[in-house]
């Protein structure tokens, strides 16, 4: 634990990095809030997005043939997050909606489940391994984050081009110079 809780945290590197960014007074806030987008696409990109939307266009006559090729897609994707995406269009899709509004809806919510699942744990893995006093700093860090992000967005983001969104937008920028700490 000498180099901190956000190391042994059971999740990926995105995640860890967030987790570290939130944990330390060095960080801005504005880092934290520009890891958690980051940390969202890092997985919901895992998922069959693009099928997703494939299917949600189709001109198919009946909801219930568009659930049976996104459970289709189950045994190609194994991940979380991919299940998640997958479910979520489930659902989108029995309430009736189609084409692109569905498909974003369905992104922006699995874009929601991820990031209020994935921020529990984190905040979970603090209070064990730190104490409540610093999960409670954690907490305060990644809610402020949190209601900073906008699933809607990233969503639309998601499907505006064909371009990997996370091409257009790389990693967090890590400060390393001495005169980029954060402001005062």
């Amino acid at each position: 634990m000498s180099d901190g809780p956000h190391r042994s945290l059971p999740m990926r590197r995105h995640w860890k990095a967030l987790a570290e960014r939130a944990a330390k007074a060095a960080y801005a806030p504005d880092d934290v809030c520009e890891s958690l987008p980051y940390a969202l696409k890092k997985d919901i990109l895992e998922g069959p997005v693009r099928e997703v939307r494939e299917i949600m266009n189709a001109d198919t006559l009946f909801p219930s043939m568009r659930v049976e090729q996104l459970n289709a897609l189950r045994k190609d994707y194994q991940s979380a997050a991919s299940a998640r995406l997958i479910d979520c269009a489930v659902v989108v899709s029995a309430d009736g909606v189609k084409g692109d509004a569905g498909s974003e809806a369905a992104v922006r919510n699995a874009l929601e489940g991820t990031m209020r699942d994935a921020l529990r744990g984190i905040e979970e893995h603090y209070l064990r391994e730190a104490g409540s006093r610093r999960a409670g700093y954690v907490r305060g860090r990644l809610d402020a984050a949190r209601h900073r992000t906008d699933c809607g967005a990233i969503a639309r983001d998601l499907h505006s081009t064909d371009t990997a969104p996370v091409e257009r937008s790389g990693p967090p920028r890590r400060r390393s110079g001495i005169d980029e700490g954060p402001p005062l």
